[in-house]
């Protein structure tokens, strides 16, 4: 039940009632002036107001401290100064804004708080923010709980999305792609037959042309997956087909109908905001590309010309083209040039590395499809995996190559990397050993498991620990994934680690209990974002972890 912060404040004086005398302060708590609050899109500034009303019927009282141990590590402090005489009926009132970044922002404020019930089973997720007041004879209290739902859109991250028409009949399958091993996870379907998929960095959505009808329509895809129709675009050609889309740095969707997709080559730019294309024509090129992707790095628009088997690049406001670099990857069985090679998925990841999923008919007799990075300054192809056969020239890739300021860094927990060797291994390479303090110097990747596989409750040789060793053994843990989640995915985690270091090595419990809180909120924020493309943490092996997992030398 909402209500205003006035008739709250009446209602928590009634309830004192003949209490008064004994509690001098009535305390409120209010985000955006209601103590209950959901919230549905990201970015989102939500007003959190703190009330501390004295509720003495005759005397002044004086408020001591005012303290919100959720907000305070984001800059949260009550004014005026403390402490501070307050007339009969009088009030204190104090006002801080906080962004909600993101759905995983929520996540983690649920994780830190001190209510058990949050943030609670997804869909949803929630965190309850709790001010405190005392004063010389007693103290009180008041929350507010703010839930959050998913919004529509997707993160910008390392995802990378596959859309496949088959043989252009209306039933369009969307996955993501492992970019390491080309292997496909089913996103959704679509009983249409679009293509140029691109994704919007600007607003989260995955766009694409609907190319059932002779009349293109512009299509959206969200989170749920499902594609929706945004509305028409009757000044493309009726008789083209458009497989090659990308969206420009500046928002703007680029997309490309070359020979062999209707009888003039032709191109657009489409304005995503207000659904409408801002120019369309012949496109002066004879140029096939069946898949472009524009560069981070350069705000270049790259493909792979069909026709001169040649990587190219793509004029967004001309509609020419340019191609560099050698002929084609090198034929998988005799290492000449395939000049049978066909890509029809291009994309790019944020560090400015394409990739391309092409079919490459080994002999003119197998084909096998292959996902390929390109060095656009090169034109050179380095082959990454093999995929399912399934190339009929209406796939595309989508990727998010320009994150947002505001996106969050991929992190993933302890188990992740308790479980994954490689991952260790690539973090150790990274930065060298990991000092964690009284719990040790971790040098190689067994001592990193023994470390992550260490038993908070007893020692190897079954002696109980102290609740101060079991807590740092907990952060030792936390540190150890944290260091990595820094080092390999740059999350913004190595502060939380050097003040669980002086905690673990010299802290109280109370010290460690915060820090390992920070720690395992910080571990968990980025866990929804995909890895970098170029990530490979490689297979899962939990019983082989175990096995090689020796402890470091400790002083605990």
């Amino acid at each position: 039940m909402h209500q205003t912060w006035k008739a709250a404040i009446a209602a928590a004086t009634v309830m004192v009632g003949g209490a008064a005398q004994a509690h001098d302060f009535v305390a409120l708590k209010l985000v955006n002036g209601y103590q209950t609050l959901d919230i549905t899109s990201y970015p989102t500034t939500v007003n959190f107001t703190t009330v501390a009303l004295n509720s003495h019927p005759t005397l002044p009282s004086t408020l001591l401290t005012a303290t919100d141990p959720l907000l305070t590590p984001s800059g949260w402090t009550f004014t005026p100064p403390l402490p501070q005489s307050v007339p009969v009926d009088g009030n204190l009132i104090s006002y801080y804004s906080f962004t909600i970044n993101s759905f995983d922002d929520c996540v983690a404020l649920g994780n830190a708080d001190d209510d058990p019930t949050t943030p609670g089973p997804l869909p949803n997720a929630a965190f309850t923010n709790t001010f405190f007041a005392t004063w010389d004879s007693g103290t009180a209290q008041s929350s507010v709980k703010v839930t959050c739902k998913p919004a529509n859109t997707l993160p910008c991250d390392n995802s990378l999305f596959y859309s496949d028409s088959g043989l252009g009949l209306p039933n369009t399958t969307l996955s993501r792609m492992n970019p390491a091993t080309a292997a496909l996870t089913p996103f959704s379907t679509a009983n249409i037959f679009y293509s140029a998929t691109a994704f919007n960095h600007l607003d989260g959505y995955i766009y694409a042309i609907d190319n059932t009808l002779p009349v293109k329509n512009l299509v959206r895809i969200g989170a749920d997956g499902v594609a929706t129709i945004v509305g028409p675009l009757p000044q493309l050609n009726l008789l083209n087909t458009y497989p090659a889309g990308t969206v420009l740095s500046d928002g703007t969707y680029l997309i490309f109908s070359g020979p062999g997709f209707g009888v003039i080559p032709s191109y657009a730019r489409i304005n995503l905001t207000t659904g409408t294309v801002i120019n369309a024509g012949a496109a002066p090129t004879l140029a096939s590309i069946l898949d472009f992707a524009t560069n981070p790095l350069d705000g270049q628009v790259y493909g792979y010309n069909q026709v001169t088997h040649r990587m190219t690049r793509f004029d967004p406001n001309t509609g020419n083209t340019t191609d560099y670099g050698p002929i084609g990857p090198p034929d998988g069985l005799t290492g000449l040039p395939a000049l049978y090679f066909t890509t029809t998925a291009a994309a790019f990841d944020a560090a400015g590395t394409l990739y391309v999923y092409g079919n490459q008919l080994t002999g003119l007799l197998h084909p096998i499809n292959t996902l390929y990075t390109v060095n656009v300054t090169t034109g050179v192809f380095t082959a990454v995996a093999t995929g399912a056969v399934s190339l009929n020239g209406n796939e595309n890739f989508a990727s998010c190559p320009f994150p947002s300021a505001l996106e969050k860094s991929a992190t993933r927990n302890e188990g992740f990397f308790k479980t994954h060797e490689e991952a260790l291994s690539a973090c150790l390479s990274n930065g060298g050993s990991i000092d964690l303090g009284r719990l040790g110097t971790v040098n190689s990747v067994e001592e990193a498991m023994g470390v992550l596989w260490l038993s908070p409750s007893a020692t190897q040789q079954r002696v109980p620990r102290t609740e101060e060793q079991s807590l740092r053994v907990k952060l030792g843990r936390q540190s150890l994934t944290a260091t990595c989640n820094s080092r390999l995915f740059g999350a913004a985690t190595q502060p939380g680690v050097e003040r669980a270091r002086r905690a673990m090595d010299s802290g109280t419990r109370e010290d460690m209990e915060a820090q390992l809180t920070e720690l395992r909120a910080l571990n968990d924020k980025g866990s929804r974002y995909a890895l970098p493309m170029s990530f490979n943490g490689g297979p899962a092996s939990a019983s082989h972890a175990l096995s090689i997992a020796r402890e470091p030398k400790s002083s605990l």
